[in-house]
């Protein structure tokens, strides 16, 4: 038998490994044993922070939460895949949802978050290094983690499968995912650790697929209201025409994509003299339709 001890400073967590082979940093073994902290650790619930602002998602939140709901029978592989169109909201759904469940008491132990970065090919972030993130958020000391991406993975479903065995349910979400390769080494080996995992794409990974669609007109007239009632106030004037036309007609030209209603409704709350009407004369001129924009807005760039 082997035991990996701990670390000076980081004595809360151990490895035992019985009937098999330690190679550096490689572990090879037939029952691997992994002692967890005591504690939940702070990195487990490190959750990006969700809007404030939500609105017109109330059945995708339903569905969420029932897919997540504890006791739920399940298949083999407990995914939950949110497929959509870039800017159509897919990761502020997931965090909404989770920031929920994790507030009900869902997930004892936590929940993990990672951006895959998958449309970026400066920042996309392979498996082995999202593995490597999430082994030492639960603890694994940095010299006991395996080099190669194939034992990060092992490692890491034994620790899953040590969480679930001290009912400590995990919730993992694994964003902006462009390919299988990116997901897959991460994925748990039960169904007693829920995935959520969001991506432009369909993905082949035996997941219960979500597609999320545009916001309905008034959802998406709502979501213009309210970012600019929580930047500006309820005293906004243009909160309070009775012609809601002008702001129906910049919901329409956002084709009902949140990202870009909250872009447009940044600019009328940065601009407190900016009518809806004129704004939306500005967008029809300049061409610019959801992100289909050949041009700006005005002599000022938008961020």
């Amino acid at each position: 038998m082997s035991t990996i001890a701990p670390q000076p400073g980081n004595s809360e967590v151990s490895n035992q490994i019985t009937g098999g082979v330690f190679f550096s940093s490689v572990i090879q073994g037939r029952d691997v044993r992994v002692m967890l902290p005591a504690e939940i650790r702070p990195a487990l619930t490190g959750l990006p922070p969700a809007s404030l602002v939500f609105t017109g998602r109330d059945q995708a939140v339903k569905d969420l939460r029932e897919a997540l709901r504890p006791g739920r029978p399940g298949a083999v592989q407990l995914v939950s895949a949110v497929a959509g169109m870039a800017g159509i909201g897919k990761t502020e759904l997931v965090l909404h949802t989770a920031h929920e469940v994790l507030t009900d008491g869902w997930f004892p132990g936590g929940v993990l978050f990672v951006d895959m970065f998958g449309y970026d090919p400066e920042r996309r972030v392979p498996a082995g290094t999202a593995l490597a993130g999430w082994l030492s958020a639960i603890g694994i000391p940095g010299d006991h983690i395996p080099t190669r991406e194939q034992d990060r993975s092992r490692l890491w479903r034994s620790v899953l499968d040590a969480y679930t065995a001290q009912d400590r349910r995990l919730l993992l979400i694994i964003d902006n995912v462009a390919s299988e390769d990116q997901v897959l080494p991460l994925l748990p080996g039960n169904a007693k650790v829920p995935v959520l995992v969001t991506s432009r794409h369909t993905l082949d990974l035996d997941a219960r697929l979500h597609d999320l669609d545009v916001l309905a007109p008034n959802s998406a007239v709502e979501l213009l209201s309210e970012v600019i009632d929580r930047r500006r106030g309820p005293d906004d004037p243009r909160l309070h025409q009775a012609d809601r036309g002008p702001l129906a007609e910049l919901a329409d030209l956002c084709a009902g994509l949140p990202l870009a209603l909250r872009i447009v409704a940044a600019l009328m709350a940065d601009r407190p003299n900016l009518e809806p009407g004129v704004l939306a004369t500005d967008l029809e001129w300049s061409g610019c339709v959801g992100f289909e924009c050949q041009s700006g807005v005005s002599e000022e760039p938008v961020e």
